[in-house]
């Protein structure tokens, strides 16, 4: 089987959310029930990012735009697959930069960044060479080791709250600004809807149904762990760089005080997927950038590229003011709304032109 069910691509999603969701929080909140807000009001934002795949589905066959936009002309479907790697690319660099950056904060002493860019990338070049339904299942198992490892924190942590549900307070001095900030960050966080859209063929079923099980699901675990992690650290969340890894610092129990490794393992392996998923992507729109790549040539292609430009970056700047810098909601909105339609239109346009032609 070839083909990806959209259950197995409802964990591919969420498994790059989790990601997210285990890195950090939004900066510059004055309460942590901001982020919760923003994280639902980002959802119902995103629910408008299903419609193009709809009307793909309905009246594309369910192809991609790349494909959509080559049947237009060979100009315009190299246009679109070189606009999509961009953004994939984009999307691996931020996550690999982010997984490397961050593991320093986990890790007892300086991580080796080269190492760690070098490795998780070979790793998930080589999910991505793999087929649709190979990387769904692996997100499936991924799935099930983030469930083990969230249950065995919230059993021992559980208790040993000091505030409780007074830590849940809009005491901020501009309540509105967190909340926008918070809803910018969670757009940002939502780019894996972008690997939906370019998988769409390769899905075996519905792909929409696999789009509203994402948003539902990353909603409700996100509202659930932010949740617990401020009942539990109270505002300390805000100035924590790896929230949920703390809380098995802070849960009193010997057995989870040093959980980091275990934080390490699960939060790399969610990355791989992640980043798996996004350079099989990223091959396919470069496919149908540069024709005469093939499609392992351009998935290793995309999986270097991707980890050249993390580590120049991490090694020229400070990488935090990449990491919290949440400005991707332009991308977002042209990677899922514009672009397709854009691309739907065109096509309209074209068959419209051959039959008052052949009339």
């Amino acid at each position: 089987m070839t083909k990806i069910s959209p259950m197995q691509m409802f964990a591919v999603m969420l498994c790059g959310h989790l990601f997210s969701l285990m890195t950090f929080f939004p900066q510059g909140l004055g309460s942590p029930a901001e982020y919760m807000i923003g994280i639902a009001l980002a959802g119902l934002i995103e629910v408008l990012f299903l419609v193009p795949l709809f009307y793909l589905c309905r009246f594309f066959e369910g192809k991609d735009p790349c494909t959509v936009s080559a049947e237009v002309s060979p100009v315009l479907g190299r246009l679109t697959g070189a606009f999509y790697t961009a953004v994939l690319l984009y999307f691996a660099y931020r996550v690999t930069g982010n997984l490397s950056y961050f593991l320093d904060n986990v890790s007892s002493g300086s991580f080796p960044r080269t190492a760690a860019v070098i490795g998780v990338c070979a790793v998930s070049a080589y999910l991505g060479l793999m087929k649709p339904s190979v990387i769904g299942k692996t997100a499936g198992a991924m799935l099930v080791l983030f469930g083990c490892f969230a249950g065995v924190v919230l059993l021992f942590s559980a208790g040993s709250s000091e505030d409780g549900f007074l830590s849940f307070h809009l005491a901020s001095e501009n309540v509105r600004s967190g909340v926008l900030s918070s809803v910018r960050c969670e757009l940002l966080r939502s780019l894996d809807l972008v690997v939906l859209l370019i998988m769409l063929p390769e899905v075996k079923g519905s792909p929409v149904k696999a789009g509203a099980f994402y948003l539902a699901g990353k909603s409700l675990i996100a509202e659930l762990a932010v949740g617990f992690a401020v009942i539990m650290l109270g505002d300390y969340v805000l100035v924590s760089k790896l929230p949920l890894s703390a809380l098995g610092t802070y849960s009193g129990s010997s057995m989870t005080e040093r959980f980091d490794a275990v934080f390490m393992a699960v939060w790399t392996t969610l990355a791989i997927v992640r980043l798996g998923a996004v350079f099989h992507c990223a091959g396919k729109c470069l496919c149908h950038t540069v024709r005469v790549l093939d499609k392992s040539t351009a998935v290793l292609l995309s999986a270097g590229v991707s980890a050249g430009a993390a580590l120049i970056r991490l090694r020229s700047s400070d990488w935090e003011s990449i990491a919290y810098n949440t400005d991707g909601r332009a991308i977002l909105t042209a990677a899922m709304i514009i672009v397709p339609f854009a691309v739907m239109a065109l096509s309209r346009l074209s068959d419209r032109r051959r039959q008052l032609e052949g009339a």
